[in-house]
């Protein structure tokens, strides 16, 4: 009965979040609720207590939502977008690393210049680029920044970074570079709070520079991933490479890694007291099994390496449930595992109701609760009495048999959530843990030894990440299908009489898997015309669907230090629009802001035709996009004023810049030079403008054109008219010529801008 608790309390948590938006809606539902143990009472299936108490945890979660989830706002906000402010506060988790920078999460107290600083309570992800020193947890420290609010995209299905800021109660953002922009004021140098995480600081700190100098390649990233939590060093491709094998779970501290050292912990100390003398065995046996003992043991390495991970909230989440299964060991309830399991996500939830959202929870929780519910189907149908003691060999075959079906479960039980949040479905999970897993258990021995096995663990997982197929992306499932999927696993594992039952449900939810891996593209809104302005930032991206089916891409955003706008903006919404294919991709000019995305888009999607202005350039992102369309063997057209870039039907997408008359490397064929045409407003001036004409609706994509391209585009078509025009360069003022903007009179304008733009 307490499951079912926690499930109705959980149930009202999820109510409680949707009742500002939906409240008429939640009272339907809460009405509705209260008749099912009415009807159940009246069928003999729920005595009334049980089913007030069933109805009373939903309530309950409803308003423990409504009472304490929120996050009240800081004063620091009000500051975000203003004038550099002098910040003030206290290191207060391990700082985390990276390659030419260090993110140190602050809890600010004074905010502003003395003597008129004033108190403050909020906590500041701040960013430090090419730091001088180090910081350790306790340190009093001040910088002078511009404080930015929590922000993200605004996209369908992409990932709403501000929202997962604000769960972790980090209320602003700030930014410093060089040597000396950070100066501490003071450390916590006596016996306090801080002493033992600035002793665990110094530990990660020494396991970081012994790693950076020994390790080489991908196998730093990984090997600082998986012992100390730190993700800054690992590679992109290595990342998407772990992705797409479904062993991403391995580079950061979870519960597979907490599961992975208390499982050898309790096994080997297990296996230690019975191998025992027989007088002893039964001297310790008289005061405590080697059971509980294993229980009581484990609890010291889980802990401390989940100190040693910097106690991130997922993993100490991972650390709650282990100690109440240990616990639950202790207490002899070894067999009620989902008991331990409830009892672990009630304690949680009602620390911070907001884990529920998080994906590190839905999937350490549902990790573990799929881990126990094969424990149990297993025990359920081993066979009863003493068992005859198997030959070696034979023992071995029952335990890799039984780590088969835990991660064939665990793998099952996740495909849905990694499908809904990263629109992929990772058919090779099963395979790739079975290798990867044990392998990385490995990296327990000596650091002398981790090249070698990290440079097997990278191979490994790249090979067989280019298994033709391995990246299987998708939509994002609805939530009533993913229900539906988990109630057909619910009934397969209850039907242990009835096999036919059994199989019928896990063939219908193998069906579902394979209607969501294909995902097909419907038609869903019907024979019309959809053109879609993403949110990317200070950039540029349009997504054109016409009626035929065609897509077309202009620009795709721009990509950053940890952040590809192609990788986490443009392929979750075109993947949940179901598209997989662009038969036309347009990368209006080669700045980082409008083509730094589409290298990322063009080695994932197919692509029918590439088309840019001609012009070449030796940046990185540039080069970058170059090779991703050498990989592919496509070309770049050149596109000119005049030029049709497609003809279907009713729609017309034709080029309107730049002239003919200019020069592909640049120049202008009467003689301007081509150096001119790689940076500034003489390149803007060559951006490929196209103009969407499609029945009685018109689009205009201007890209960045200043002023002198506009008034050309003025005297070369004075007849033009549009109803939607994406305004030139962001909108900046100086950019933009007033007469061509009132000549194309568009009824709606459209820019595309990042937060506190100056322009």
């Amino acid at each position: 009965m307490f499951c079912w608790i926690t499930v109705a309390f959980l149930l009202g948590l999820v109510l409680g979040s949707y009742l500002p938006f939906l409240p008429s809606v939640i009272f339907l539902i809460l009405a509705f609720a209260a008749l099912v143990p009415l009807r159940l009472e009246q069928a003999g299936r729920l005595t009334i207590q049980r089913g007030c108490l069933a109805y009373g945890s939903l309530l309950a979660g409803l308003l423990y939502w409504t009472a304490f989830a929120a996050h009240p706002p800081s004063r620091l906000v009000e500051q975000a977008g203003r004038d550099p402010a002098r910040i003030v506060g206290t290191v207060s988790e391990p700082v985390r690393y990276a390659p030419g920078r260090s993110v140190i999460m602050l809890a600010v107290s004074q905010l502003g210049e003395e003597p008129h600083a004033g108190s403050v309570e909020g906590r500041v992800r701040l960013t430090w680029r090419n730091a001088d020193r180090a910081v350790e947890q306790g340190d009093e420290v001040a910088v002078t920044a511009r404080i930015r609010a929590p922000s993200g995209t605004l996209n369908p299905g992409g990932f709403d970074y501000a929202s997962y800021l604000q769960r972790r109660k980090i209320d602003a953002m700030a930014s410093v570079s060089g040597p000396g922009a950070l100066r501490v004021l003071g450390s916590a140098t006596d016996w306090s709070w801080w002493t033992p995480w600035r002793v665990i600081d110094a530990w990660r700190d020494r396991i970081r520079r012994a790693a950076v100098a020994t390790l080489t390649g991908p196998a730093l990233g990984i090997y600082l991933g998986i012992i100390v939590g730190d993700s800054g060093y690992l590679n992109p491709e290595v990342r998407d490479a772990f992705m797409a094998t479904g062993t991403v779970h391995i580079l950061s501290i979870s519960g597979s890694h907490l599961g992975l050292i208390a499982f050898l912990s309790f096994v080997v100390i297990k296996g230690l007291c019975r191998r025992l003398p027989p007088l002893w065995l039964l001297a310790l046996s008289r005061r405590i099994t080697p059971t509980r003992l294993a229980a009581l043991v484990t609890i010291a390495p889980v802990t401390f390496y989940t100190l040693l991970a910097g106690a991130e909230v997922a993993t100490v989440r991972s650390l709650v449930m282990i100690l109440i299964f240990l616990l639950a060991v202790w207490l002899g309830y070894e067999q009620n595992l989902l008991l331990a399991l409830a009892s672990a996500a009630l304690l949680i939830l009602l620390h911070d109701p907001h884990a529920l959202f998080e994906i590190s929870f839905q999937l350490s929780y549902l990790s573990v609760l799929a881990i126990a519910l094969v424990l149990r189907w297993r025990t359920s149908e081993a066979p009863t009495g003493i068992p005859a003691p198997d030959a070696p060999g034979r023992e071995a075959l029952t335990w890799f048999r039984e780590y088969v079906w835990i991660t064939g479960g665990v793998t099952l039980a996740t495909i849905p959530l990694v499908a809904y949040h990263f629109n992929q479905i990772a058919w090779l999970g099963l395979l790739a843990n079975l290798l990867v897993v044990p392998l990385a258990g490995l990296l327990l021995v000596p650091i002398t030894l981790n090249q070698v096995i990290l440079d097997l663990l990278s191979g490994m997982v790249t090979l067989m990440a280019r298994v033709p197929g391995a990246e299987w992306h998708m939509a994002s499932p609805t939530v009533p299908a993913m229900l539906g999927f988990f109630t057909l696993l619910y009934v397969a594992g209850r039907s242990q009489r009835n096999t036919t039952l059994r199989w019928g449900c896990m063939i219908a939810a193998l069906l579902i898997l394979g209607w969501w891996g294909w995902s097909p593209r419907g038609r869903a809104d019907g024979d019309t015309l959809r053109v879609t302005f993403l949110d990317v930032g200070q950039g540029d991206a349009s997504v054109i669907e016409l009626p035929d089916g065609q897509v077309v891409l202009i620009d795709g955003g721009a990509t950053y230090d940890t952040l590809d706008m192609g990788r986490a903006v443009l392929a979750p919404y075109l993947w949940d629009r179901h598209i997989r294919r662009l038969d036309h991709a347009i990368g209006t000019h080669p700045q980082l802001d409008h083509v730094g995305g589409l290298a990322w888009v063009i080695r994932t999607f197919q692509v029918g035709r590439y088309w840019g202005n001609g012009i070449e350039r030796e940046e990185p992102f540039y080069q970058r996009l170059r090779a991703a369309m050498q990989a592919r063997d496509l070309a770049e057209s050149r596109a000119e004023e005049g030029q049709m870039i497609l003809d279907s039907g009713l729609c017309r997408l034709r080029v309107l810049n730049p002239p003919a008359t200019s020069h592909p490397t640049g120049g202008r064929a009467a003689g301007h030079p081509a150096s001119g045409m790689t940076s500034g407003s003489a390149l803007n001036n060559e951006s490929v403008v196209t103009v969407l004409e499609c029945g009685p609706h018109s689009f205009l994509f201007t890209a960045d054109i200043e002023v002198a391209a506009q008034a050309r585009l003025s005297r070369a078509d004075s007849s033009l008219r549009v109803r939607v025009l994406k305004v030139p360069h962001h909108g900046a003022r100086s950019s933009l010529y007033a007469p061509w903007i009132s000549q194309v009179r568009p009824e709606t304008a459209v820019i595309s801008v990042g937060r506190y733009n100056p322009y």
